[in-house]
């Protein structure tokens, strides 16, 4: 029975130390600086390096095309290892949720850590100081030759305290008096809020990447709808697109009228230009760029139609420096294609292979090789692998970023925290004066102080302020009358 229970204390022991060696751990300011830069080092990578768009995030055969598609265009052999790494989508991988879980524990561990110097900061801590406490700082002064009994001293010296804001506390020992100031102690909380905003950014930040989604590219043709996703049972229609310029080329304003739909219900119309964002249960529309679409019809052999509606043009690509913009057709409903690409006249030159007023058309099938390749003309009709083109005319499209974030409440709180916080502790500091009187003489005393602020702040200045009070207030004390001449 004792071994068992030697055995069980030593397990507890065991688990107590390891509790203890973590705290330790937790709390090291080094820990905490390192973990920092992990996360600023993931957030700089994030920025920095290309990310899987959001929509085929959970699709891992869309994003398995995605990455290889990287691999062939920029990044080579370094793709698959920094998919496997999870670079491609950062703010969502293990590493940065660790290091931001880890972060919030190590800055609340800090905290906690603190509580009790500021505990005793608030309650006030000894008022009796020894008589080398008042002699050993450099925030120390002495008023000698006091021609009045120490209690006057005192009780002078507390009204002077108390009226320059500060609480007085007395303590006495047969004939000296000991009194203990501080001012501004509960502002010494601030401290706390600035600690508990920055555990609030950082799940914020965390929260708002992983829950959330940012489309930086979300593009709609005039007259066409397009799904949001991300289960949000969102679309947007674009009515119509304006732009308008200024007399040198440059643009002056450009706002799509759009209409936004929960399901199959309309919602909300708006008028969405720059910083004139559309919102809707905290998705954001933001006004971001435009360009160039076209409407096309498509038929099979039977005549009925494949599609028919507006396609925008919002990719380009460059091939002997010639640029062209170029619009994608998804026909998953045919067996044998798989898209159909098309191709725009050069924008940056005179195009010798597409004519203006003719549109490509590049077909493509499963597996992306190309099936057939002709020019359709504007307000004409070509048969292509089978299927009839028609080319009806030309429109615009309208882009825009759109973007989720649960955290942004958590934003706002944790911004206003940290702002009284710092604001708390900067124009609020803690200070604190002891105060020493004892008898020189009969009917005479001397007078010790000594002050401390925080780091930062200067504790001469308001040592001197006091003095100089003390003793104008003496020169004009009444039991100082007729004594300054002895």
């Amino acid at each position: 029975m004792a071994s068992k229970k030697n055995k069980n204390k030593k397990g507890h022991g065991a688990i107590k130390s390891v509790l203890q060696w973590l705290w330790r751990q937790f709390s090291s300011v080094r820990l905490a600086v390192i973990l920092i830069l992990v996360v600023t080092g993931l957030s700089l990578v994030g920025a920095l390096l290309i990310q899987a768009p959001a929509e085929i995030s959970g699709d891992p055969q869309a994003y398995s095309s995605w990455v290889n598609m990287v691999s062939a265009n920029k990044m080579g052999g370094w793709a698959p290892v920094l998919s496997a790494l999870r670079l491609f989508n950062v703010f969502r991988s293990p590493w940065f949720i660790i290091a931001c879980v880890l972060l919030m524990i190590n800055i609340l561990i800090c905290t906690l850590n603190r509580w009790n110097s500021i505990k005793s900061g608030i309650r006030g801590g000894s008022i009796k100081q020894e008589e080398v406490f008042y002699t050993s700082g450099d925030s120390c002064g002495r008023i000698d030759n006091i021609q009045l009994v120490s209690a006057d001293v005192a009780l002078l010296s507390e009204k002077i305290l108390k009226g320059r804001g500060y609480r007085a506390r007395i303590q006495s020992d047969n004939t000296f008096l000991y009194i203990a100031a501080d001012r501004n102690r509960y502002f010494k909380l601030g401290t706390y809020l600035s600690h508990f905003s920055l555990i609030l950014f950082v799940l914020a930040f965390a929260a708002g990447n992983y829950l959330g989604f940012r489309e930086i590219k979300f593009s709609v043709a005039e007259g066409a709808f397009r799904e949001v996703g991300h289960e949000t049972g969102l679309s947007l229609q674009l009515v119509s697109f304006v732009d308008e310029y200024y007399d040198n080329g440059a643009p002056k304003d450009y706002r799509s009228e759009v209409i936004l739909y929960e399901g199959a219900i309309p919602v909300k119309e708006a008028t969405i230009q720059v910083n004139h964002p559309l919102v809707y249960k905290g998705v954001r529309f933001y006004q971001s760029y435009f360009g160039p679409a076209v409407k096309m019809q498509i038929r099979d052999e039977n005549g009925q139609d494949i599609f028919s509606g507006n396609i925008t043009m919002d990719d380009s690509f460059v091939i002997d420096g010639v640029q062209r913009y170029k619009g994608i057709i998804e026909l998953d409903s045919l067996q044998d294609i798989g898209q159909v690409n098309l191709i725009s006249p050069a924008i940056n030159a005179v195009d010798d292979i597409i004519p203006a007023g003719f549109i490509g058309v590049d077909i493509r099938n499963k597996n992306n090789e190309q099936i057939d390749l002709k020019l359709v003309e504007l307000g004409k009709s070509r048969v292509i692998a089978g299927m009839e083109f028609t080319y009806l005319g030309e429109s615009s499209y309208s882009g825009f970023q759109v973007s989720h974030d649960p955290a942004s409440t958590i934003i706002w709180i944790a911004s206003a925290l940290f702002i009284f916080g710092m604001f708390a502790v900067l124009y609020f500091p803690f200070r604190q004066v002891w105060v020493f009187s004892r008898p020189s003489g009969k009917e005479s005393s001397s007078l010790f102080l000594c002050a401390r602020s925080p780091r930062g702040f200067k504790s001469n200045s308001e040592l001197n302020a006091i003095m100089d009070q003390i003793k104008k207030e003496l020169t004009s004390h009444p039991a100082m009358d007729g004594k300054e001449d002895n």
